[in-house]
């Protein structure tokens, strides 16, 4: 079993997933793995489809959400405190 310090990275350098997500824009993300990253359900995903507030890319018979759409989507979607 590798950890973190076999690959010269210690755990308080690790990048978190929401860092991660951020910074690696090209991927697409599974409907399950683009709940996880909103920490809502799979069927939240969906309605959100359904609405058009979240846009979604087909490949082959799957969709797929860009890391870039979740940031736009958190990004139109944080307010600022008051």
């Amino acid at each position: 079993m590798t950890n973190s310090s076999d690959l010269g990275v210690e755990l308080d350098q690790m990048p978190t997933h929401e860092e991660s997500v951020r910074t690696n824009h090209d991927r697409l993300l599974t409907i399950p793995e683009a709940a996880a990253c909103l920490s809502v359900s799979r069927s939240s995903i969906y309605r959100l489809f359904d609405a058009g507030e979240l846009r979604w890319v087909r490949v082959c018979a799957s969709r797929r959400v860009s890391t870039a759409e979740i940031n736009r989507f958190i990004a139109e979607h944080t307010q600022a405190a008051s």
